[in-house]
């Protein structure tokens, strides 16, 4: 993997958590600035609209690169705030997770059908697995997807406002993370680091 790729992926991480985390700083901020705290998330939904635009476009003009995970994201976190604000009905926004996660799912399960693996297409430059190693990683991060769009689900049915909030920075991103963190055995194991020599 170049350094250029390595640039790339690490300023992606800020560009795709660095908006959630205004998003929360801005919605906290507002449950306590405005009149009536329950329009709180209406603004701060927009703030992470905008703020997703402008990472879109800062990867754009900064790499001559755009990340589809970022372009897809950006798409209906901006369509999930504007119907949000014109119909002035939050569910719009809680639901996004979800159907985010939900179709990154199914791209996950299509990629395998349609001999397109989305996790050899983001990693491939940078491992070398056998097809069926890159099938079970698909299906692992297609069920982990589907699980995080289910929990989605019963956290803002089940939870007020504000604790979805919170746990959608301090709880899907972490899980996230370390889900990522789990698979490096298994990818290790199967396979190795492009370029990296054989073990002898």
């Amino acid at each position: 993997m170049t350094n250029n790729t390595k640039t790339v992926r690490k300023n992606n991480v800020w560009l795709e958590f660095g908006p959630v985390l205004a998003f929360f700083i801005v919605y906290m901020w507002l449950r306590k600035s405005l009149p009536d705290p329950n329009t709180a998330i209406y603004p701060a939904a927009a703030v992470l609209a905008a703020l997703s635009t402008i990472a879109l476009a800062y990867s754009w003009i900064k790499h001559k690169h755009l990340s589809g995970i970022l372009i897809f994201t950006t798409v209906i976190v901006c369509f999930s705030a504007g119907l949000a604000y014109v119909f002035k009905d939050p569910r719009f926004v809680y639901m996004k997770p979800t159907v985010i996660n939900a179709l990154f799912g199914v791209g996950m399960f299509g990629g395998i059908l349609f001999k397109k693996n989305a996790i050899k297409l983001m990693l491939g430059d940078a491992f070398e697995l056998p097809l069926k190693a890159w099938n079970v990683l698909a299906v692992r991060w297609g069920l982990f997807f589907f699980a995080l769009a289910g929990l989605n689900e019963f956290v803002w049915r089940s939870f007020d406002e504000p604790t979805w909030v919170k746990f959608k920075l301090f709880g899907f991103i972490p899980l996230t993370l370390l889900f990522t963190m789990s698979q490096i055995p298994f990818i290790m194991k199967h396979g190795k680091v492009k370029g990296q020599e054989p073990d002898t």
